[in-house]
Formats: C-alpha cells, sequence, structure tokens
C-alpha cells in the first residue's frame, strides 16, 4: 500500500481511517487500528452509558487509548453538539491533535482547532462543501458518498461520482468514504483521486469494536440489497434493511422529511443504541454502509489490514 501525502499529514503508516462511529468507537478499536498502521477515531459516546456525562466520558477513553497505542488517533466531532468546546479543550488538554468534524459548518470551529495545534478533517457530500472547507482552512477533506452508513448527504451523490469531482476542485488532500470495505474499494478510490479511505462499517465487524454480536452477525448475513434508505429526501439515512427499518420505510413518517427533531426521534443515534450497542435489532435501527453486502465474517483489525496491504499489491500487480 502507497504512502500518500495523508500519511505524512497524519503521521500514519496507512492511508486508512476508521470511521468516528457513535457508540461503538472504543478505545480497544481505536488503538487496534492505530497499532496497525492507521488512524482510529475515537467518537465521545462510545462506551458511554446512556445517562454519562460525554466530556468525562471522552477524557477517560483518551487515556485508556494512549494506554494502548503510542501511534497517533483522533476524535470526531459533531459540530452541532452544545458541548464542543468543551470537548475541544478535553482533547487538547489529553494530548489529542487529529480532530474530524462533521454534522455542520467548517467555519464553526476550525479556527478554534487551528488555534488548540489540531491537524483537521472535515466530512463533506458535495464539491461545494469540500471548497467551503478547503477555505476554511481544513487540513484533509473526507468525501463522504451516499454508500455509506447512517444520516448522508440530501443530494445523494455517491462515491464513485463524488470523489473524483472534489479531487479535482480542492488542493488538500482527498479522503474517500462510503461503501469502501476492502483492498478493492482501497484501490479504486485510488484510482479516483483519492489519497486514502475511511471505513466504518468494516470495522464494526471486528472482533475489537463493541458493537453487539448480533450487530455484528447482521452485517455479515446482509446482501447486495441488504440496506435500506430512511428519513426521507431531506435526512436520507442508511441503515440495516430489519423489520423495524422497513415498517418506518413503509409509514413514511409524518413530519421525518422536513423535521429534524422527528429525524432524531426515530432515526437519530438514540434509536440507534438499540440495535448496535444492546443488539435489539426489533426496536433499534443499525447504521451501516451499502458495502455491509462485501463482508463476510467477523475478524480482527490487522486481519483487515493484512487484506488491505496484501490485497491492494496484488491488485497493483494484476493492473500493473
Amino acid at each position: 500500500m502507497k504512502r500518500t501525502p495523508v500519511c505524512n499529514i497524519l503521521s500514519i503508516t496507512h492511508p486508512v481511517l476508521q470511521a468516528g462511529l457513535a457508540w461503538v468507537s472504543n478505545p480497544e478499536l481505536v488503538a487496534a487500528v492505530s497499532n496497525a498502521g492507521g488512524l482510529g477515531i475515537l467518537h465521545p459516546t462510545a462506551g458511554i452509558d446512556a445517562d454519562g456525562d460525554m466530556v468525562a466520558n471522552l477524557e477517560v477513553n483518551i487515556r485508556r487509548v494512549q494506554l494502548l497505542t503510542s501511534n497517533p488517533f483522533g476524535i470526531a466531532l459533531y459540530l452541532p453538539n452544545p458541548r464542543i468546546e468543551e470537548m475541544i479543550e478535553a482533547a487538547t488538554q489529553e494530548g489529542v491533535h487529529i480532530a474530524v468534524t462533521y454534522g455542520g459548518s467548517p467555519a464553526l470551529y476550525t479556527g478554534t482547532l487551528k488555534d488548540h495545534d489540531m491537524v483537521v478533517l472535515h466530512q463533506v457530500t458535495t464539491v461545494r462543501h469540500a471548497r467551503g472547507a478547503e477555505a476554511q482552512g481544513v487540513d484533509i477533506v473526507i468525501a463522504e458518498g451516499f454508500e455509506g452508513g447512517g444520516l448522508r448527504g440530501a443530494d445523494k451523490v455517491s462515491t464513485m461520482v463524488l470523489v473524483p469531482q472534489v479531487a479535482g476542485s480542492v488542493s488538500v488532500p482527498v479522503i474517500a468514504s462510503g461503501g469502501i470495505v476492502d483492498s478493492r474499494g482501497l484501490v479504486a478510490a485510488m484510482a479516483l483521486g483519492a489519497q486514502g479511505v475511511q471505513m466504518g462499517s468494516r470495522f464494526v465487524a471486528t472482533r475489537e469494536c463493541i458493537s453487539h454480536p448480533s450487530y455484528k452477525e447482521a452485517i455479515v448475513a446482509a446482501i447486495d440489497s441488504g440496506t435500506v434508505i430512511l428519513g426521507g429526501d431531506r435526512w436520507p439515512t442508511r441503515v440495516l434493511r430489519n423489520g423495524i427499518a422497513l415498517r418506518i420505510k413503509e409509514e413514511e413518517l409524518h413530519g421525518t422529511d422536513n423535521d429534524l427533531e422527528a429525524w432524531e426521534a426515530e432515526l437519530g443515534i438514540t434509536r440507534a443504541r438499540a440495535a448496535m450497542v444492546d443488539g435489539d435489532l426489533e426496536k433499534g435501527i443499525a447504521y451501516t454502509g451499502a458495502g455491509a453486502g462485501l463482508i463476510s465474517d467477523v475478524i480482527s483489525v490487522a486481519e483487515v489490514f493484512k487484506e488491505l496491504v496484501e490485497g491492494s499489491q496484488a491488485l497493483a500487480r494484476r493492473l500493473g
């Protein structure tokens, strides 16, 4: 696997990021990814009690990661979070220097993060957003295609179409995300102009991740049509195709198209916790990318990286 400018900026060996996954980006997963040469991303909600303090939880988890790896790792920051400034302060006090921001304008906190000597990666779903993020001073843009899990961009641009347009529109490095789970996706992303990839569902289905075994088994069992989009045109959200998801789809919940509160009630991270952490796939929805159909087993993080490295080398020889 070739080193790219992303590796130099982030001080990592392989241009592979683990997505900051609500509830399940636990310290053991984050450290395993960083120890394998990629970049683990800690989420403030990882392993937290239902009524726990997010800032205190983040501080504890950062220290736990630091006990498990000496390699760089980052934190995921949801920009509209009312406690984001406390999280930034906690992260910098604990010695974290990489942040992935999402869910809002990069104009909000990029300057603050840069003032704290943070490397900033911002997730975007359109070329316009990528250009805006670059103008605000982010170091790396993560181009998230519609194939990814969870809340997607309302423009619904696929990874195959989005990545090359973003790569051709900004001068900062671009990381591809959405439907990428193996070396084939990695090589394809590089061919599209990306300098790295971000993967979520593949890392959920690993031994180190604290996601519930039932959730992992459901990902492994999923086929090519194993996910479904809920939330209407304004809040499209990709989840596992299970009973509750199909019922929500059929009912087309009133207000979901235009009301963020309705989306949070039916498709937000509280509803996701029931499936992803508690394993209740009857009542909870499970954020999962369309690449789930390519995931056939629950393996270790080290095995994920072994396939990425050896598989990309084999593909390079074959295409060579």
